[in-house]
């Protein structure tokens, strides 16, 4: 099963693929060699060669991805205090969802994230695992502080049943 990750928010908010900066090079660039198996030498590409999408550090691929709530998946919409509610997918680390909610959210709005595990939408969450995440205040839950986002993802990571209010 699959730990599956929506958003909620009082405004809409942007779909498709945020945060990752890939760059685009030539495959002849890349020092790939693929051998042709038959002749047993490099292959040899056309003068017009395909650009492969290549991210040169770990936070160049980081991101967020959101689209909107599959109708399969509208039993998650209870879960939620915003009209807004999307699916959410996090590419290689928290970072780049909590810079895209620095970014997005103005002094007092919040978002709710809500994960659970792939077919178990209509199970009730786990109270005991909600937290509030203040990034104003540099505040999670009611008593640990943190210095910046860095250190947040160091200590926390997303749970089944789990449902997480960030405000700002």
């Amino acid at each position: 099963m699959t730990l599956q990750h929506y958003i909620g928010s009082n405004k809409e908010l942007p779909l498709g693929t945020i945060g990752q900066n890939p760059t685009y090079k030539p495959f002849s660039e890349l020092n790939i060699n693929i051998f042709d198996k038959k002749q047993k030498k490099p292959k040899t590409y056309q003068k017009e060669e395909l650009l492969i999408e290549v991210f040169e550090t770990e936070e160049d691929f980081e991101g967020i991805h959101i689209d909107d709530l599959d109708p399969v998946y509208e039993a998650v919409r209870n879960k939620f205090t915003h009209p807004f509610v999307y699916e959410l997918d996090i590419i290689h680390s928290l970072r780049a969802l909590f810079k895209f909610i620095e970014k997005e959210l103005s002094k007092g709005e919040t978002i709710e994230i809500y994960s659970c595990l792939n077919e178990l939408e209509t199970k009730e969450k786990d109270d005991q695992l909600d937290v509030e995440i203040d990034l104003s205040k540099k505040r999670f839950g009611k008593h640990i502080y943190f210095k910046d986002i860095n250190e947040l993802i160091d200590m926390f990571e997303l749970e089944n049943l789990q449902y997480v209010l960030v405000k700002k």
